[in-house]
């Protein structure tokens, strides 16, 4: 069987920056029944994009936003199903904490649906024990205190 070589990476070109913003729309918001538009927000330019590539296609994505001085804010992480459980979410998630560190962040928060959680807490990620619902969609507030660098 084949495998690709994985890269991630930050967004190189408007090409990948299409292409990611069309897989979190695949990935987390078309199961939702949401339109194509739903997977952006106000805050795109401002925040740093990571994606997973496999022969130039986007095959993963999450984002990293700074929300206060010291406290910064991940969302829209996906992988399409068929490169699940091979690292590529874990991967993407320890390129996104390095750079919060560089970015002298203390904290980081998410919020995560059900089936995510244990993903989260395999890296270091806490329940709040708080939940809210998002879309329709049960999600649990979760963070993580970065260690000094």
């Amino acid at each position: 069987m084949y495998h690709p070589t994985i890269i991630i990476r930050s967004i190189q070109t408007e090409d990948e920056l299409k292409q990611m913003f069309y897989l979190r729309w695949l990935i987390l918001r078309k199961p939702l029944g949401k339109e194509l538009g739903t997977e952006k927000d106000e805050y795109e330019q401002e925040s740093f994009h990571i994606i997973a590539l496999a022969n130039q296609k986007v095959i993963g994505c999450a984002r990293l936003r700074k929300t206060e001085q010291s406290t910064g804010l991940i969302n829209y992480v996906a992988v399409l199903p068929e490169f699940r459980q091979q690292g590529i979410g874990t991967q993407m998630m320890q390129k996104l904490i390095e750079k919060a560190q560089q970015e002298q962040l203390k904290t980081l928060q998410l919020k995560a649906r059900f089936q995510s959680v244990n993903f989260y807490k395999n890296l270091g990620f806490q329940e709040t024990g708080e939940t809210l619902d998002f879309l329709g969609i049960l999600h649990f507030k979760m963070l993580i205190k970065l260690p000094e660098r």
